[in-house]
């Protein structure tokens, strides 16, 4: 088993994948720029994620500075110029802008600061030959196997199952096709990857899927990177195929990698948070739609569309008055779309209220549609001031279905 790990294979679909990779990762934070991603990082507040409320945006020249190196890195990367040094660039820029903006997340950018941390430790070139170890390879296609597969156990829920995710996105007309299509795809297209019988089938499948996702909802790199990503299945000499770009391609360094065993348990560990932190929201009361507990790092996707409202109300005790904040004052668009209808971004614009309004009483109103269901109450009335951010589930939410 060890020595499978490090079994050297052809080496083409590095370049395969170094390319495409570092192309696709600059293509993205372009893209983010055209959208105006940039305002959020820029607003008088910033959501943050549990243990990183100490890290904020840089000011607006430091985010010029941040996304012109880390879109250069990716270039560069992409042709191999300084290759592990751009790795490493591409690796802290994107973790740094996932890391301070939490109204940011997407699925797609948390698995794009995964796959930068990994190329890191791609090989490079050396003498016009390069040794790729079949660890690196399998690794890969197991991180994007992980994606589809825990897509297809999400949509495993209730909310899918109903077609109440589809009718909010406006396709009530073929609602089985994407309730059941999506379901079965995502659970099935990589075992039929791995059957060399079903796999142009599979591809051709996965191809119809991302055009589709990009036809409805744009999804700006990630079809296109889920694509370059599922072809590593067809294995790693499939590029030298392409005889015109034969020349690119080094040749293979076949010789013997001696096996690492401390790098075969770090694999083995991060294998295993993998396959588990998309389950942790079972350890938790309440349904994640509602509750979020458990929703982000899962690749919980377009499952839930939440709307509504929110409102804080300040008491002072002493003199019995009451005022009213409205968010929306303080947040951009996007941001004001990230505090509704989850908790802990509720709370943390509560301790921002608190560093306002020292000694007060702050609670909040947060009246929550879930994907088109009737609006109800989410936060019992309770003094948010005294209460902490934390891991796993909060008492004051109410229980959906009541």
């Amino acid at each position: 088993m060890l020595k499978q790990l490090f079994k050297p294979l052809d080496s083409a679909i590095l370049i395969y994948l170094r390319f495409f990779a570092g192309t696709l990762l600059s293509w993205e934070l372009i893209n983010s720029l055209f959208l105006g991603d940039f305002q959020e990082y820029l607003a008088p507040f910033h959501f943050t994620y549990l243990y990183f409320e100490w890290l904020s945006p840089w000011p607006f020249w430091g985010l010029v500075i941040h996304y012109s190196i880390t879109i250069l890195a990716g270039f560069t990367f992409a042709f191999g110029i300084h290759q592990r040094l751009s790795a490493v660039i591409l690796f802290l820029g994107y973790s740094l802008l996932f890391l301070m903006e939490k109204s940011e997340y997407i699925n797609h950018l948390y698995l794009y600061c995964l796959i930068a941390f990994w190329l890191i430790w791609m090989p490079v070139i050396k003498n016009k030959k390069l040794a790729l170890p079949a660890w690196y390879f399998y690794l890969m296609i197991f991180q994007i196997s992980v994606v589809y597969f825990f897509a297809g156990i999400a949509k495993l829920d209730s909310e899918w199952l109903s077609g109440n995710t589809i009718k909010t996105m406006g396709l009530e007309k073929f609602q089985n096709f994407y309730v059941y299509g999506g379901l079965l795809f995502d659970l099935f297209v990589v075992p039929f990857l791995c059957w060399r019988r079903s796999r142009i089938l599979a591809f051709t499948a996965t191809i119809f899927f991302h055009l589709n996702n990009v036809y409805h909802f744009g999804l700006a790199t990630f079809p296109w990177f889920a694509l370059m990503m599922t072809a590593l299945f067809f294995g790693p000499s499939w590029p030298r195929k392409l005889t015109w770009f034969d020349d690119f391609f080094p040749k293979t360094d076949y010789r013997f990698i001696r096996p690492n065993r401390l790098l075969v348990l770090c694999l083995s560990l991060y294998v295993v948070l993998q396959v588990l932190i998309p389950l942790r929201h079972h350890l938790y009361p309440g349904k994640v739609s509602w509750t979020e507990d458990g929703h982000q790092f899962s690749w919980r996707m377009k499952l839930r569309t939440k709307t509504g409202r929110v409102v804080y109300y300040i008491l002072d005790p002493s003199i019995k008055n009451m005022q009213m904040i409205f968010p929306q004052k303080y947040l951009t668009k996007k941001q004001y779309r990230e505090i509704i209808g989850k908790p802990d971004s509720i709370l943390e614009f509560a301790h921002f209220l608190k560093n306002m309004f020292p000694g007060l009483k702050i609670y909040a109103s947060s009246f929550v549609s879930l994907n088109g269901q009737s609006s109800r109450e989410m936060i019992k009335q309770i003094d948010l001031s005294l209460e902490d951010r934390k891991l796993g589930s909060y008492d004051w939410i109410t229980d959906f279905s009541k």
